[in-house]
């Protein structure tokens, strides 16, 4: 069953990346992209239209609550590309339900994307003899995306690298970035959203997996500093939810029980590296602890970068 190439119909939602990394995957020779009115679905899908300009991708305005608005859009559409795959991942649920039932009734093949721990997955559906959807492969989507290409197509142009911060943390900075640097695909310093309410110390990725790193050190090191901007940064309003976040501290968190639970609860990896706090430097089993739980959590790096 070959999948390359065939149209790709997308419902635009507050996430990008299941609209973006199946694109880069099976690279469609046409692109629809459903979007609604509302402000978050309408950036998005002109985000991945600016990014995927090499696809021609066509926005189609739909109803972000009425499945028979996306049923509608999609069996009008598929005449003119019948042998089309449609990624029901994103959007709202209504949209998801409708673009389902359109996939049935013009006998279309339906996706869906999945992330589980470091892997990002593709499950394709088809129909049996009671309509009943079924899952017919699954494909591992590899290597597809750089950091560039995430920070683009969820926030268009309304961020920037400022460099490390200043002040008593920027050498703990400097020591995490280069302890990973030479174990990931990509690092950047010193994320910045254009609206002042976000910034991050690292963003990292291994393969197609992006994670965001706060640096803490001295008394930031004990408090809810870290956890709170990592909480924020990881909600759908910015990262979203396909995003693994990171505290690295330089203090030891054993006693630092209702900190860890709060990080536990919100999804938050807690990574204590004690000895730059005693020596000014990150010791050989400190940066094995780092670079494996970085790697535990994005998967291993393949030592290459898509753009």
């Amino acid at each position: 069953m070959k999948l390359t190439g065939r149209p790709m119909i997308l419902l635009a939602g507050e996430q990008a990346a299941p609209n973006l990394l199946p694109v880069r995957q099976f690279r469609p020779s046409r692109v629809l992209l459903l979007h609604t009115d509302l402000p978050r679905s309408r950036q998005t899908a002109e985000n991945v239209q600016s990014l995927l300009a090499e696809y021609k991708v066509e926005l189609v305005p739909v109803d972000a609550y009425d499945p028979y608005s996306i049923f509608e859009a999609l069996t009008t559409r598929i005449v003119e590309m019948p042998d089309s795959l449609v990624n029901v991942t994103g959007g709202t649920k209504p949209m998801s339900f409708g673009a389902l039932l359109g996939a049935l009734h013009t006998q279309i093949m339906p996706f869906y994307v999945r992330s589980q721990q470091s892997r990002t997955e593709v499950d394709f559906y088809g129909f049996d003899d009671n309509r009943i959807p079924r899952i017919l492969r699954t494909d591992l989507i590899e290597d597809t995306i750089s950091v560039n290409d995430y920070l683009t197509v969820y926030f268009g142009r309304e961020y920037a690298f400022t460099g490390y911060g200043v002040g008593p943390g920027q050498a703990f900075e400097e020591a995490v970035y280069h302890t990973l640097e030479s174990s990931v695909d990509e690092i950047a310093v010193g994320w910045k959203h254009n609206s002042g309410a976000v910034d991050i110390d690292l963003i990292i990725r291994c393969n197609n997996q992006i994670g965001i790193l706060e640096v803490k050190t001295g008394k930031k090191a004990k408090s809810s500093d870290g956890i709170k901007q990592l909480a924020v940064a990881g909600g759908q309003r910015f990262f979203g939810t396909y995003t693994k976040r990171i505290l690295v501290v330089d203090q030891d968190w054993s006693h630092q029980k209702n900190l860890q639970s709060l990080a536990d609860a919100i999804g938050i990896t807690v990574v204590s590296l004690t000895s730059f706090s005693m020596s000014g430097s990150i010791d050989t089993n400190d940066a094995e602890t780092l670079i494996s739980s970085v790697q535990k959590l994005l998967g291993k790096p393949v030592g290459r970068i898509l753009s």
